[in-house]
């Protein structure tokens, strides 16, 4: 006795191996896992404990709560030094050694 898995396309019931994916890998959406359990670095105001948080949302919660802010994913706009002709100058010729 042999086992087959069967999947619906257009109606009809056809042997799995038969028949191309309805989702190719490329094009499928992508699920994120929730965060695993962690113990806070930071402490709740309210009771000067560090928490247990247990998912993305209880995460986000404590945050908005306590007034704490995620840093370092952000993007930051690249500043350019302005420098005058002369700084310019003088700063090549410090780098090549002159």
């Amino acid at each position: 006795m042999s086992r087959e898995t069967l999947v619906l396309r257009n109606g009809k019931w056809c042997n799995k191996r038969d028949v191309a994916p309805l989702h190719h890998g490329d094009k499928a959406p992508m699920v994120m896992s929730d965060l695993p359990e962690y113990r806070a670095v930071a402490a709740d105001k309210h009771n000067g404990k560090r928490p247990l948080i247990g998912g993305r949302r209880q995460h986000r919660e404590f945050l908005k709560r306590n007034g704490y802010r995620e840093v370092g994913n952000e993007y930051v706009t690249p500043r350019r030094e302005e420098l005058s002709r002369g700084d310019r100058i003088n700063d090549i010729r410090r780098a090549s050694g002159e």
